[in-house]
């Protein structure tokens, strides 16, 4: 397995599209240090512009005496040409990450200062010709994330303390336990709840009550409600184990409320904007704890939602609008490391921190699968139903809270804590797949299930199956450079005897919120919290792609209903894979994986080596002849190239 999870750090580094005698002439290089030999393998472009590229390699550290460590790294440097020779000159080379999958978490610091040293006196070059092939291929791929959705949502500023209550759509009203006395909003966290006797809505946040002749609002204060709203209150608050608690339980001034059922976010200053200098034209807003920045040259306010940049020039009556990350001010990205803003450098792309989300963000989480032992139940709110997806032949479950698909061959596949699932009726049995339908990769995402796509299985055999997951499972994913949260689609939302919500991106669930120069997030909603990106302090979002949610029927017999597995454990965000307590065999984090032994084959230095984009890795020898990784084995195949 060792050897399988190194494969899948490793896939994300090689695509070699010349001969091997042509990639010979140049890679790979091998740099002589006091106590070890680097050998750097051919790098991959990532980013050109000008003449600054940003790229990755692998390479290989040896110490002399032990079998070589692999690992990757992630650089930028300055590029000279020369058509003449047809050669292309890496110089100023400036190491921004590298990831040793082998190396034990002790040693992984020492090997990285070992790469970042020695790289000021790098000098590499290579095949001008290809050189730019590479880069056209690179600009291709970058039109995946032309998909997402970035139009603003509504944004709501206040100068006051002010909370938003998101009702997703128009109110949707059920009698509380069956009678006609009391109803409640059922597509809302918030608890808002109607009595017939005097036809008011009654509304609790924190330790506040309202009032409203309407669930939309307007809302006023009071003191209690009546006697039974407020047991259903206390009720409900116990039974909501995801609910967390904000900052309004401790507040003593009732907070103005504002009522949307569109997606929306909510803004706010404590008086009136107080601006501080933060770094040259950018001022902070000192009195907000929001992720808002005022930049004079510009006179635009800017503002970050779920890793999105939103600019107005007004913030009370203003219209928002979005930015293209690369047409941000210049002066973004001269934000010095130490700066109080030095945070927002990681949502600037070019910047070695959002570099180092980004690689992140394609690195999978892996585990092995046992097939026998792994379980999952899928329920429908009624007989299953099902909607067609654009652009391929597939359809996806419409009435349940899971990812579920059906094929033209009216076979059922079914994603539950990453993990690929099968059966001949969506009502099951399940069993784990060892494959999937090719035209999931070309699930677009306007598409409920989009998430499906970044959940992969890379190899089987009768007793298990290997299985990966990267960031987009969870929400994250890479818009021109940077990290993003959510396709920012409005999903449709299923009501029948129950609700399901369907995913989102901006409101009702999570916000980034800033404490101590440090993103955090809060969570007013329900799913999986999203990656740390590299290390940095980078809030990770929550994202209801519906796999894990818990549909909260606090008036239905006072029970919470779960329509996911039927085995739980306390939710590990990190790795989706440790939410499991039986079916697992191993699973690592991918960037904290212990001392393994690299993968040698021959001799250590491999000629080539080559991974497609399943994360399948392949090696060729000095003969020509290329082989596949099949657990601890390479077994001879075919040309993975053409």
């Amino acid at each position: 397995m060792h050897k399988t999870i190194l494969s899948l750090f490793i896939a994300i580094i090689f695509q070699l599209t010349l001969s091997a005698q042509d990639s010979s002439m140049y890679w790979p290089k091998q740099i002589v240090l006091d106590d070890y030999v680097l050998t750097v393998y051919a790098p991959e472009s990532e980013k050109l512009e000008n003449n600054i590229l940003d790229g990755r390699a692998a390479f290989s550290l040896y110490d002399k005496q032990h079998l070589p460590i692999f690992g990757a790294m992630w650089f930028r440097c300055r590029v000279l040409t020369d058509v003449a020779k047809n050669e292309v000159y890496f110089e100023d080379i400036q190491v921004v990450n590298a990831n040793f999958p082998e190396a034990s978490v002790e040693n992984i610091k020492q090997l990285q200062n070992i790469i970042a040293s020695s790289s000021k006196d790098w000098r590499f070059n290579t095949n001008l010709k290809e050189f730019y092939e590479k880069k056209a291929s690179l600009d291709q791929n970058t039109s995946i994330s032309e998909s997402l959705n970035n139009t603003p949502p509504k944004i709501y500023f206040s100068k006051v303390p002010a909370m938003l209550v998101s009702i997703d759509g128009e109110p949707i009203l059920e009698k509380v336990n069956g009678s006609a006395l009391y109803q409640y909003v059922v597509n809302t966290s918030s608890f808002i709840v109607q009595s017939s006797s005097d036809k008011q809505f009654y509304l609790s946040i924190g330790n506040w009550w309202y009032i409203s002749a309407s669930a939309t609002g307007p809302w006023k204060t009071i003191q209690t409600p009546p006697s039974f709203i407020l047991q259903l209150a206390k009720n409900a608050k116990e039974l909501n184990q995801n609910g967390a608690s904000t900052p309004l339980d401790q507040s003593t001034t009732p907070p103005k409320l504002i009522v949307a059922n569109e997606p929306a976010e909510l803004i706010q200053t404590d008086g009136e904007p107080d601006l501080s200098v933060g770094y040259e034209s950018i001022f902070t807003i000192s009195n907000s704890d929001d992720e808002i920045v005022y930049e004079s040259t510009s006179d635009q306010y800017y503002i970050l939602l779920s890793g999105r940049w939103y600019k107005t020039r007004k913030l009370e009556s203003g219209t928002w609008a979005f930015v293209e990350p690369e047409t941000l001010p210049i002066v973004f990205r001269a934000i010095p490391t130490d700066s109080p803003l030095a945070h927002l450098r990681l949502s600037v792309p070019g910047t070695p921190e959002a570099i180092s989300a980004a690689l992140d963000n394609a690195i999978p989480q892996t585990a092995v699968v046992d097939r026998n032992a792994a379980i999952m139940q899928l329920d429908f709110d009624g007989e299953p139903q099902f909607a067609p997806i654009d652009g391929t032949k597939l359809q996806y479950g419409v009435n349940t809270s899971g990812c579920i698909i059906m094929d033209v061959d009216s076979k059922y596949y079914a994603v539950d804590q990453a993990i690929w699932f099968t059966s001949d009726s969506p009502k099951g049995p399940w069993k784990v797949a060892d494959h999937f339908p090719d035209e999931v990769k070309k699930l677009p995402a306007n598409c409920p299930v989009f998430n499906l796509k970044y959940v992969y299985i890379y190899d089987s055999s009768p007793d298990v199956v290997y299985v990966g997951y990267t960031a987009g499972y969870t929400g994250a994913f890479i818009y021109h450079g940077i990290v993003v949260f959510g396709t920012g689609y409005r999903y449709k939302s299923w009501y029948g005897n129950l609700y399901i919500p369907g995913p989102y991106t901006y409101g009702y669930g999570t916000k980034a919120k800033k404490k101590s120069n440090v993103n955090v997030f809060v969570s007013y909603g329900y799913g999986y919290g999203g990656y740390g990106y590299g290390g940095y302090p980078y809030g990770g979002y929550g994202y209801g792609f519906g796999n894990t949610y818990v549909n909260p029927q606090f008036f239905m017999d006072q029970t919470p209903v779960d329509h996911g597995t039927v085995e739980r454990k306390a939710i590990d965000p990190l790795n989706i894979y440790n939410n499991r307590s039986v079916g697992i065999i191993k699973t690592e984090t991918a960037l904290r994986n212990d001392a393994t032994k690299p993968i040698i084959l021959d001799n250590n230095t491999p000629a080539r080596m080559y991974a497609d984009k399943d994360g399948k890795l392949y090696s060729q020898d000095d003969l020509g002849n290329w082989y596949i990784q099949n657990g601890s084995n390479w077994n001879k195949t075919t040309d993975p190239t053409k």
